[in-house]
């Protein structure tokens, strides 16, 4: 049964900045496999989710290549989970894996969610041991992780199929063993672009026209699901993260005062170039190009970051906030809340990850897919803290 969200119109905000104490931690790549630095890299295909375990193995989700690439603590390539196919441990298009609370690593697919527990002779996930249908028509290439709760309950995350007139999607729960109980929704954002821009090839066929929905640096809105069941939520334009449980009643919000930060000239450039390009390619005038607004069109592309790039609830409870940053093509920042609304942490990391793929982050450890500037090249990196 899909929950309605009513927003409280009090809010339990967190303390000024001004009154904590805020650490700044820097995190060193420890392993990569990336080209040129790791035999496996040549082999990776559309890389759609990452996991990692308590001894530090790291298991990656393939969309294109049908199987799970296995490294060790060391980024050491180990035997890769299944391979293309429909049977018992194969895959069509694995994505959002994630551990859950059962230790067993848990791989959504177009039709079902295969579950792996521990080989009893490496103790890797790598062992098939049964699956469950997910939910009808699945948003099977959504590269959102898998979220569970602290009740024993897997979120499957579906926002490409639903209608932006009615809500921006939704978290199907399911129990651990499958079994479908309800919905978490996520509600919608006035002004939020369409999910795609398309256009219509014949009446019965379109093709989809990716970046050209909004332009770049737009702000977009971003969500994720806590171990507590809740819902976190962004419109993108201001720095405050909504919590709200499963009624939508406001439980807290995440804010920080940071100042507007232009976007670098040489950046900006380019992106209006590639988004030019863009638009030269669409084969009909672009009149008749759906979900594409007239700043698409006009070329109006924003002279500074929107505060937040994107926005992750941590498996110990702590809300991870990316934001914009110059420079952003070589490093990556984090704010971190604590669950009460402190600003605790902010996280540097000195390469840039991919904000689709949803990273694992923790104050111990992150690991992450990396996206190649200029070939496009999907990679895998590991992150611990710098020695002081």
């Amino acid at each position: 049964m899909l929950k309605p969200m009513l927003f409280c119109a009090l809010a339990v905000v967190a303390p000024a900045l001004e009154a904590q104490r805020v650490d700044t931690l820097r995190m060193t790549l420890r392993w990569e496999v990336t080209e040129g630095m790791h035999d496996t890299a040549d082999s990776l295909g559309q890389l759609s989710g990452i996991a990692m375990d308590a001894r530090g193995t790291v298991y990656v989700s393939d969309a294109s290549d049908g199987r799970i690439w296995v490294f060790d603590s060391l980024g050491r390539s180990q035997r890769a989970i299944g391979r293309k196919g429909k049977g018992p441990g194969e895959f069509q298009a694995p994505t959002g894996i994630a551990i859950g609370p059962d230790g067993r690593l848990y791989v959504r697919d177009v039709e079902v969610v295969s579950r792996f527990a521990a080989d009893p002779a490496t103790r890797r996930l790598t062992r098939y041991l049964d699956a469950f249908r997910g939910p009808p028509m699945n948003d099977w290439m959504s590269r959102h992780a898998t979220r569970f709760d602290r009740d024993g309950h897997l979120f499957y995350p579906a926002f490409n199929i639903i209608g932006r007139e009615v809500r921006s999607g939704l978290f199907h729960r399911f129990r651990l063993e499958g079994g479908l109980t309800d919905s978490l929704v996520v509600p919608a954002f006035p002004g939020a672009p369409m999910s795609t821009a398309s256009m219509r090839l014949d009446e019965r066929s379109g093709r989809m026209l990716p970046g050209l929905n909004h332009v770049p640096f737009h702000p977009l809105p971003r969500w994720d699901v806590t171990p507590r069941g809740t819902l976190l939520t962004s419109d993108g334009r201001s720095y405050v993260v909504r919590e709200t449980d499963r009624e939508g009643q406001l439980v807290r919000e995440y804010r920080r005062m940071v100042a507007a930060e232009r976007i670098p000239p040489a950046e900006r450039r380019d992106s209006l170039r590639a988004l030019r390009q863009r638009l030269d390619s669409v084969p009909v005038p672009l009149n008749q190009v759906m979900g594409m607004p007239p700043e698409v069109r006009e070329l109006r592309v924003p002279e500074t970051y929107p505060p937040i790039l994107n926005l992750y609830a941590g498996e110990d409870g702590r809300v991870w906030v990316r934001r914009w940053v110059a420079g952003g093509s070589e490093r990556t920042v984090f704010d971190v809340f604590e669950a009460d609304g402190r600003l605790s942490h902010v996280v540097l990391l000195d390469r840039n990850i991919s904000s689709v793929v949803t990273p694992v982050l923790s104050l111990d450890a992150i690991a992450a897919i990396s996206v190649d500037s200029e070939t496009g090249a999907n990679g895998v990196l590991s992150f611990r803290p710098a020695r002081r």
